[in-house]
């Protein structure tokens, strides 16, 4: 009888958007990205020269990979180091499409009396902090309603182009300017796509208003993604 065929292991490129004046926060980025215990085997960073938008200049960067995953990244934003590692193991253990974990919250407290969790989602028909909780059909019928997924996720590079990564924006399927990578994740659930949770602060999410990429529905800086969505 023969051995078993070992299994090739599984590829992640990084994908950052970018544009021209936040060398400096890039620079952050990246330095996070090589600090990382599971380095990645290819790192795609994408200049948004004409004003595309975060969206559209994702595409682009999952587009150049030729690896198994993506792991998106803001370019205001870092991994602490045990993110590729604990993602990318999640994703092997469950061959998941998508694996998200939860972040450190830099420059805003994360939930307060006066402002609720943003980012709460539903559990046994109770409204609770996304950490930790498992998701499954119940959080699949919430997101289609409210959005609570952040943009630095692991995406099987195959499921992105069955769905056709972020919608154009302005489109029926953007779903609203401050959240466009909200679109990307209803069109991977529209595939059938598998997301598991790593119920792990694994990257680390600075709140600043205005400085992420350019909205191109608004020709402005760009509103941040689901992180940053007020009650």
């Amino acid at each position: 009888m023969g051995q078993a065929k070992a299994r090739k292991p599984l590829t992640v490129a990084v994908c950052i958007p970018t544009i021209p004046p936040r060398k400096a926060l890039l620079d952050r980025a990246l330095a996070s990205v090589n600090q990382q215990t599971r380095f990645p085997d290819q790192i795609h960073v994408i200049v948004d020269e004409d004003g595309d938008g975060a969206g559209p200049t994702r595409n682009k960067s999952w587009r150049n990979a030729s690896t198994d995953y993506v792991a998106f990244l803001d370019d205001d934003d870092e991994f602490l180091p045990q993110h590729l590692a604990r993602c990318m193991s999640a994703a092997k253990a469950t061959n998941a499409d998508v694996v998200y974990s939860w972040f450190e919250l830099v420059g805003w407290p994360e939930a307060t009396p006066e402002r609720p969790d943003a980012l709460a989602v539903m559990h046994n028909g109770q409204l609770v902090h996304p950490l930790g909780v498992p998701f499954g059909p119940e959080q699949a019928r919430h997101m289609r309603r409210h959005a609570f997924i952040p943009i630095t996720a692991v995406v099987r590079r195959a499921a992105l182009e069955r769905s056709g990564g972020f919608p154009t924006p302005g489109s029926k399927e953007w779903p609203r300017e401050d959240c466009e990578d909200w679109g990307g994740w209803l069109r991977l659930l529209d595939i059938g796509a598998k997301f598991v949770h790593v119920p792990e602060r694994t990257w680390r999410c600075h709140y600043s208003v205005g400085d992420s990429p350019l909205d191109s529905t608004a020709g402005k800086p760009w509103k941040r993604s689901t992180k940053e969505v007020p009650a």
